[in-house]
């Protein structure tokens, strides 16, 4: 895996503005740096301080109802059946989870209810703290995990003390910048905030035309990811071979082997793969339908019941691994899928954030950018891409091997093979298939 990037904006503002047209992707907590010119920040995106190791009752069910949202809304992600989807339920449940904390009345029960938050703030809040401890855990000492979030306030909006301090709390920093006065100035100084944590994977989460004179406010996600497989695919092997697309046409396409000792368990009409990442708790969990036109029965039961099904059958086992190289590009404007998932008040003039702001400011949330980059070759870091990678043999397990061939539509989910949470979520169809 060379790198994932995941790009999220959540605009809020006045009035039912139109969506105007998307492009972009995004990162999550690092070492805070200057704010671009005509910011002004109320504190650095330090990381939150960690809760107790150990996951606690809570926080298990946390990561299960997480993972529910994720699923839900990768299955109304999907454009067509002949798309391949990328979202990343942690971007869009962090930065819709700030704005839910300066909800009141039926704004909050919706979005509660449809992110599957606790009804108490409080109680969200520390959630989340809990959730970005985990993560900084999850990453361990080799791979590289940034998530950056911020909320960005124009300088004539009076945000809330009380909310500051809480969107402060979990990793949501205050930074206060001329939005209606000068949009564009703005727009440009949050697209190159999203761009350098994401090491300028995502350069215009906010298209031109995005924010205006109505915006009082934008909250921001940013996730980057980059880890090295413990079980790096050597290069030499890597050749080009069929896979059958889910309009059912043959594509060929390069493909990377390797025989080794993997997580690897089955389950009723799939596969499961697991690929870890060198030196920390994060994996790539791929979901391989029995059958090369199997997708969409699986996907018809996908939930996070799945996902803790599938995870338990994993078992050490030698495998003979064939996957294809992935690189492609997935977003959009995110306002219809979640207002399926029943996040409507919150679009109309009718909503309420007087937990936010003034209610005067009569503030309501407008477009919902995100934006996801992916990349996966056989060494798994940008860095060591110019590395050449040896065959390993680290396991003594002898017989023969597993087949796993990945040649058709398949799932994929990065995630925290410790405690179970889904970082991201996708469907891959066409490996030749690039960016919409």
């Amino acid at each position: 895996m060379r790198a994932i990037v995941f790009g999220l904006a959540l605009l809020a503002g006045c009035g039912n503005a139109p969506p105007p047209e998307t492009k972009a992707p995004a990162s999550p907590p690092e070492p805070a740096k200057p704010a671009p010119s005509g910011i002004t920040e109320t504190k650095a995106d330090d990381p939150p301080p960690k809760p107790a190791a150990s996951a606690d009752a809570s926080q298990k069910v946390d990561v299960k109802n997480a993972n529910g949202f994720t699923l839900r809304v990768l299955a109304k992600s999907k454009t067509t059946t002949s798309s391949n989807t990328m979202i990343s339920g942690t971007s869009l449940r962090q930065a819709l989870g700030a704005a839910y904390l300066g909800a009141k009345g039926s704004t909050k029960q919706e979005m509660a209810q449809a992110l599957a938050l606790p009804d108490d703030r409080d109680k969200a809040a520390d959630a989340a703290k809990a959730e970005n401890a985990a993560w900084e855990e999850a990453r361990g000492k080799s791979a590289e995990l940034v998530v950056a979030n911020r909320v960005w306030v124009d300088k004539g909006t009076a945000l809330d003390p009380e909310y500051g301090a809480l969107a402060q709390s979990i990793g949501f920093a205050p930074a206060f910048v001329e939005i209606q006065k000068k949009p564009e100035e703005a727009r440009k100084a949050i697209n190159s905030w999203v761009s350098e944590q994401t090491k300028e994977k995502i350069h215009d989460l906010l298209p031109s035309g995005s924010l205006d004179a109505r915006t009082k406010l934008v909250i921001t996600n940013a996730i980057y990811f980059k880890g090295r497989w413990a079980n790096p695919f050597p290069k030499s092997a890597t050749k080009d071979e069929p896979f059958t697309t889910a309009t059912k046409q043959t594509v060929n396409v390069p493909t990377m082997h390797l025989i080794d000792s993997f997580r690897y368990g089955e389950d009723k009409n799939v596969k499961v793969l697991e690929l870890r990442y060198e030196g920390s708790d994060l994996a790539l969990m791929i979901v391989l339908p029995d059958t090369k036109d199997g997708l969409a029965k699986v996907e018809e039961s996908l939930d996070a019941d799945a996902i803790e099904r599938w995870s338990g059958a994993l078992q050490s086992t030698r495998v003979d691994v064939a996957l294809p190289k992935l690189s492609f590009r997935s977003g959009g404007v995110m306002n219809p899928v979640l207002q399926e998932l029943g996040i409507k008040t919150a679009f109309s003039d009718k909503a309420d954030f007087g937990a936010m702001a003034d209610p005067k400011a009569k503030i309501q949330i407008g477009p919902v950018f995100h934006q996801t980059f992916l990349t996966v070759d056989e060494v798994g870091t940008e860095a060591a891409a110019a590395t050449g990678a040896v065959m390993r043999t680290t396991s003594l397990m002898v017989g023969e091997p597993k087949p796993f061939k990945v040649d058709h539509p398949f799932l994929f989910f990065v995630r925290d093979a410790k405690r179970g949470r889904l970082l991201f979520a996708g469907r891959v169809v066409d490996p030749k298939m690039t960016a919409p």
